[in-house]
């Protein structure tokens, strides 16, 4: 069972403690107890054997059968052949031995605990760069579930909110004014439609009224 940490206190640990809560509850996991339950209620009914610290080392494609044989494994497991074979192994924690962020972790350099980003509140990278991160990577912000459903969720949520008030910021910081409902056309309320600006629902007033 999971202890519930008020969010008050939550907000005012350190990085370091953050990072030292969330590896531990993670524990090496990324199975919530929910869905661990029905994975082991199928192990035990024999429709699915369960294999951890498994690596395939060869396997063999039967363009007859139309499925991959002569899978060998370390340690050695009699395998049968199989469909499909998925990899789901995501991506490394630490941020500093990830490839694609080099040039921004050199132009825009910030703290990391445990591989881990110390992004802003807001879910970016720092406040003069809007790159948003959610995920695994997002830990720190997050928490456990980060890398799993229920952090996406979240973290999504909490980034489209913080997109909004950023295209907001920008538009007002070049001395635009924003239009009356009345003079915007149908393609600038579809066009916000699309991009999840102003009340997603105005596009569908010129089309109910065509």
């Amino acid at each position: 069972m999971t202890a519930c940490i008020p969010y008050e206190k939550v907000n005012i640990l350190t990085k370091v403690e953050r990072a030292e809560m969330y590896f531990q509850a993670r524990n090496g996991g990324s199975i919530t107890p929910r869905y661990r339950k029905i994975l082991d209620a199928h192990v035990a009914s024999g429709r699915i054997s369960l294999h951890t610290h498994t690596q395939l080392t060869s396997v063999e494609w039967d363009t007859t059968s139309l499925q991959w044989k002569s899978l060998q494994a370390t340690p050695a497991v009699n395998l049968p052949s199989v469909d499909y074979i998925t990899f789901a192994t995501g991506i490394q924690t630490d941020t500093e031995t990830i490839p694609f962020l080099k040039n921004i972790r050199h132009n825009f350099p910030i703290d990391y605990v445990g591989g881990l980003p110390c992004l802003t509140d807001d879910m970016m990278w720092n406040d003069s760069l809007p790159l948003f991160v959610t995920g695994r990577l997002a830990g720190l912000r997050l928490g456990p579930g980060a890398p799993n459903l229920v952090g996406a969720r979240i973290g999504a949520e909490r980034i489209a909110w913080n997109v909004d008030d950023i295209l907001k910021r920008i538009w007002k910081d070049q001395g635009h004014k924003q239009q009356d409902d009345q003079d915007r056309s149908y393609d600038e309320k579809l066009a916000d439609y699309a991009a999840g600006r102003q009340n997603r629902f105005d596009s569908l007033v010129g089309d109910c009224d065509s």
